[in-house]
Parts: C-alpha cells; structure tokens; sequence
C-alpha cells in the first residue's frame, strides 16, 4: 500500500491535508514527514529505559527499575524522551543541573532521597511502558495531604506552592527554515532558552490551583484571519491533562510571511520540587508577575542574542509585557526576523481576559496567622531537637515523632489553625 495511505502504524497524511487547506504556502508530503521524523524522536522501546550500561557492570546490563536519567535521553541528546518535553518545552526539569536548559536549574528535592520517576508515576491499566502522567503526593506524605483536606488551601495543589522556577522555552517562532537538512515551511524556532520565575498560577477545570508556564507562539503562513477566542482553552476538558491555551487569532504586518496565527501556551508544570514560596509571594498582591530571561542559540535564524519579557496575570487578564531583545541581534546569511523573531513586528497582541487574580487575604488576619506560624515552628524546632537528642541515645520515641510531623503538617498546612493543643501533646 502507498506511503501516505496506509493505517495503523504507518504515517498518515490526513492532518496535512487540513494544514495545507489553511496555510498560504506550498507544505508537501514529504516534508510533512520530515517534520513527523523530528517529533517521534520520544517513542521509545524497552531498551531505552532497562538498558544501563557502565564500565563496572558491562556492556549488557540491565536495571529492573529505570533510572531517572534514562527518563531524561541518558544524555545522548538534548531532544529525546523527556528532555524534549519537559527540561525543553515545559521547563520542569526533575534532574535538573545540566539536565535544564538552561542548565544549573535546581534539582527537585526527590532526586537527593533517591526517588526515580517510576517510583511515583507508575504502570497505568496499559501494563509494561504505559506509565502514569499523573502522580500523587498523598502516598508518601499522608499528614500533609490530610492538614491540606482541611485547609482554607485545600484546593491548591502541592506543586502551586513547592514549585518556584521553570526553564525550556520562552518564545515559539514557527516559519521558513531547514528540517533534516531540506526546506520546510515549518521550522520551530524555539531555542529562547531562560528561566520564568515564580510560576503563574490558574485554576484547572475543577477549580484547583495549578502552576504553568506560560509563553508566547506565533506560526506565519497563514491564509485565512482566524478570530480570537477569549479566555483559556483547556485541551482536555475532562481533565485528562490540565494544558491549555489562548488563541489570539491571526495578524499580519508588512513584509511579513502571509497572516500569523498567534496564540499563548499555558502548560501544567509539576517540577522541580522544592522548598515551598513564602505566602507573602502569593498574597501580597492580586496580580501575579513571573519574570523572564531568555537566549537565543538556534543554530538558523541568527546568532545568540539575549532578551527578556515579564508574564503578568491579573483580574483584567493573562499577558505578556516587555518583551524585548537585550542584546544586538545579527541575522545569519539566510536568516530573516520575520521568521524568528516576529515578536519583534506582531507588538502587544500577547494577552486574553479572564479572572488571573490571587484572592488577597485580610492583613489583620495574615499578620496575626504570620506571628502564630512562627511561634508555632520554634516550639516545633525545639521539640525536634529534643526528639533528636532521645533517638542519639536509644531511646524509643517513634509515636512521638509521628505525631510531630501530623502538628508540623498542620500547622504549616492549615493556615488558621493554631494546633497548640497537638504540639503540647507532644512535649519536648
């Protein structure tokens, strides 16, 4: 059967036939599989994972549970299994150091207990390889999940709080370019590496709060002027993922390549875990601002050139503000800006409505919460050494140190509760 006609597995050209439909260029068969090639770079075998070599074990050794590298390419390339969708796209490096991109992000705090990915997102109703996207907090940290059920922050998720610096792209340029060495409409400009930090935060479709990254794309080619669509779109309503978007619409500008459809990716992000972000980074303000820094190293387009923009979310709405280069940008030989760099022409399109704002809490009451937390955490503190000192010496105090970590849970989870009765139970 003809390439292009056949089922199953085989590569089909029914989504190229409605990109052509709507884009203002030629976009052939073959270099729609081109761009297919560059994408199923993620599809793995069982060799990809279980096969851990190393110069003490041999050339054919095997791990029964992957390691977290192998979930991350094992370094032999920086576009392969989830250091393209996760350290690249989304900027949630679980490794993190030379892992994120940019490298020297941190690690989450997972990896130094020796955590692997499998470990939390384990074997889905698919058996062997069908592994969960979602993982849950509650199997491991069972007095925390169950202070946050009885909390004014029970529907904020643990990674709203845990969650403070992402990496990956910050700026998407569809356009003109080289794919496998051949021309292609298509080419992703995307190498605007920096960090974004702290993470906005949204509600998902169930109304919990959720961090995401949020970054700015534009595609040209386009023949049609598509309308905006106010507010997010959530890819999966249901819930299966909690991805979104904001279609802006399409705009044009002179000299440019056709229309350009533009649109903001809002992506769930779950790492790298961490130390928790203060309350007043949240409830100082309504209006949240992520701030953002980026550079520029495709190897098409142009040199390195360096940039920054600010993502801000508010009761009027989710934008993106400033966005500009900081240092000079010198086009190569058949690099055109108008291909990587249309922000630099589309001006301030990048924002859509919608309710962003944090809930501002009472200052009499933060003030007062704020003081109770911290006497509560010195009482706890010295209650901890105190335990430290009997473990030392033998001593069997393993119902106290469980109900330790019930009054800490509490109390850092359960804003408003005192949980001096608790901690008194304890006693140093």
């Amino acid at each position: 059967m003809p390439v292009g006609k056949a089922e199953g597995d085989r590569f089909s050209s029914r989504n190229t036939g409605k990109i052509v439909e709507q884009i203002n260029q030629p976009f052939t068969f073959d270099q729609a599989v081109a761009k297919q090639k560059a994408c199923n770079v993620c599809h793995s075998g069982c060799l990809d994972c279980h096969y851990t070599p190393t110069q003490e074990r041999g050339s054919h050794a095997m791990s029964r549970t992957p390691p977290s590298t192998t979930c991350a390419g094992y370094g032999r390339s920086t576009f392969v299994c989830h250091a393209g969708t996760m350290e690249r796209r989304r900027g949630d490096s679980y490794l993190g150091k030379e892992f994120s991109e940019p490298s020297g992000l941190p690690e989450d705090a997972h990896v130094k207990q020796k955590i692997e990915c499998v470990d939390c997102h384990q074997n889905g109703p698919g058996g062997m390889g069908h592994i969960e996207r979602r993982a849950t907090c509650q199997d491991c940290h069972i007095e925390v999940e169950e202070a946050m059920a009885k909390s004014v922050h029970k529907n904020v998720s643990c990674e709203a709080c845990h969650v403070s610096v992402l990496g990956g792209y910050e700026m998407t340029s569809w356009g003109p370019g080289m794919v496998l060495s051949r021309p292609n409409p298509f080419k992703k400009y995307s190498l605007y590496y920096g960090p974004q930090a702290p993470p906005i935060l949204i509600k998902d479709q169930k109304g919990v709060w959720i961090p995401v990254k949020v970054w700015p794309n534009s595609t040209g080619g386009m023949k049609e002027m598509i309308p905006p669509k106010p507010g997010l779109t959530f890819r999966w309503p249901n819930g299966e993922t909690r991805d979104a978007y904001a279609l802006l619409g399409t705009f044009a500008f002179p000299n440019g390549n056709n229309a350009y459809l533009a649109w903001l990716q809002v992506e769930q992000v779950a790492h790298p875990l961490g130390k928790s972000r203060t309350c007043t980074s949240c409830h100082d303000s309504e209006t949240q601002v992520a701030k953002v820094t980026w550079s520029f190293f495709d190897n098409q387009g142009a040199e390195p050139f360096s940039g920054s923009q600010r993502v801000v979310a508010d009761r009027n709405g989710l934008r993106i503000r400033d966005i500009k280069a900081t240092s000079k940008i010198r086009p190569l030989p058949d690099g055109r800006t108008e291909n990587f760099a249309a922000w630099l022409y589309l001006g301030d399109i990048w924002n859509t409505v919608g309710d962003f704002a944090i809930p501002r809490s009472d200052p009499k009451k933060y003030r007062e919460f704020e003081n109770g937390l911290r006497a509560a955490k010195a009482q706890l503190d010295a209650i901890d050494k105190a335990l430290a000192a009997r473990e030392t010496k033998g001593d069997n105090v393993k119902k106290l140190r469980r109900q330790w970590k019930t009054a800490r849970a509490a109390v850092v989870h359960e804003p408003g509760n005192a949980q001096q009765p608790l901690i008194n139970n304890i006693g140093p």
